[in-house]
């Protein structure tokens, strides 16, 4: 009979610690696992950000895949939001800066948290520069942009997935500044499109575009834009989403270049195009079938603490395939106050309500051409759903 030594017994001790842990683990593992959502449980949606000539081969590899389930996505728009102002006034105590570092990153879109956290994508146009490098802004501008780089966590916090950045102060710091955009935006995980880029949103196999442009459609524009849409279709996308940011600004009225460019996007494959930039809404018509809206006016706007107008709007759509083919598409109107405040900006939009969202659907019908159904509280301005047999031909 062996006599074990100090040694020994330590020795034992320990490998039946180590096969009591391996046991327990499993045990948690098994427990934890009855409490886990299983894959198919959770819908999630799934971006690629790429250019037109360096398409990911994820996409390409899976372009042609057959559909058999049917799949619905919502879609949310927001207009103008610059998440910064100019360099001599956003950091003081009632510029953009000052009201953020006093309430927080998460303060700026809470107030629309019942629409952007309760959707598939939430898009709005990001119009300034987020670097922390304000040296060298570009010559020959009057206004220009910028906030520090951490408040590209204003967005994922915000529930805000996706930004547009072909707009006319995203090159407010030069090509620099760009780059240290990008960079923000890759840090928080935002997927971003414009005049160099797009997106592509997949959620269970079903895949929509989106591209951007200004209203000022220069003929290389117009080819490049062409061959965008061409790209989001050869992967696979079964509808696109075209904004425009353009027009004059504070003008109620789309002017000739918005209505040009919506029209040139709608023959080139758009589905749905909405616009930005004249700091008011502006209505909508249908080109062809297709639903455009052409401003939504701002949304999160720190570029001025006392716009000339406070009134904008959400535009929500919900799409709904069978098979892998658009049947149908539903839009919401929702009218906004850009600030919780009546009197100032305070950076934080909200629901509009009463006579403010009868006052905000009175400016969109006024430009518009087709009727609109009204607003109703909590409910929104619910717009005829768009029956499709099959897809469009294009």
């Amino acid at each position: 009979m062996r006599v074990l030594s100090a040694c020994d017994i330590l020795m034992l001790w320990g490998e039946s610690m180590k096969r009591w842990g391996v046991a327990m683990l499993v045990c948690l593992l098994c427990w934890a696992g009855c409490f886990a959502k299983p894959a198919w449980a959770e819908q999630a949606v799934a971006f690629y950000t790429f250019s037109a000539e360096e398409v990911p081969p994820a996409l390409l590899t899976t372009a042609m895949q057959v559909h058999t389930q049917n799949v619905s996505m919502l879609l949310t728009f927001g207009g103008d939001c610059t998440l910064g102002g100019e360099p001599s006034g956003v950091n003081g105590a009632k510029g953009f800066g000052g009201v953020v570092r006093k309430h927080g990153l998460s303060y700026p879109f809470s107030g629309l948290e019942s629409l952007f956290a309760t959707d598939d994508v939430t898009v709005v146009n990001l119009e300034g520069v987020l670097s922390d490098n304000r040296k060298d802004p570009a010559p020959g501008k009057t206004f220009h942009f910028i906030g520090e780089t951490r408040y590209a966590a204003i967005l994922s916090l915000g529930s805000v997935e996706c930004v547009n950045l072909a707009n006319n102060h995203v090159m407010d710091f030069g090509r620099r500044g760009y780059k240290d955009t990008l960079r923000a935006l890759n840090a928080e995980q935002v997927a971003y499109f414009g005049e160099e880029m797009v997106t592509v949103a997949e959620k269970n196999g079903m895949r929509v575009g989106f591209t951007g442009s200004t209203a000022n459609l220069s003929e290389r524009r117009r080819e490049a834009l062409a061959r965008q849409m061409e790209v989001l279709r050869s992967v696979g996308c079964q509808w696109i989403v075209h904004t425009i940011h353009g027009g004059v600004e504070y003008d109620a009225q789309p002017s000739a270049r918005q209505r040009a460019a919506a029209a040139f996007a709608v023959e080139n494959g758009a589905d749905l195009v909405v616009g930005h930039h004249p700091h008011v809404v502006q209505g909508m018509e249908l080109l062809q079938g297709v639903p455009v809206l052409y401003s939504l006016g701002n949304c999160c706007f720190g570029g001025n603490l006392r716009p000339r107008d406070m009134d904008a709007c959400i535009l929500r759509a919900e799409l709904s395939f069978k098979e892998g083919e658009l049947q149908s598409m539903g839009l919401t109107l929702w009218p906004i106050r850009i600030s919780g405040d009546k009197g100032s900006n305070n950076y934080q939009p909200v629901l509009a309500a009463g006579k403010d969202a009868r006052r905000v659907m009175d400016k969109l019908q006024k430009s518009s051409g087709v009727e609109l159904k009204p607003y109703v509280e909590g409910q929104g301005a619910l717009q005829p759903m768009i029956r499709y047999e099959g897809r469009r031909e294009r």
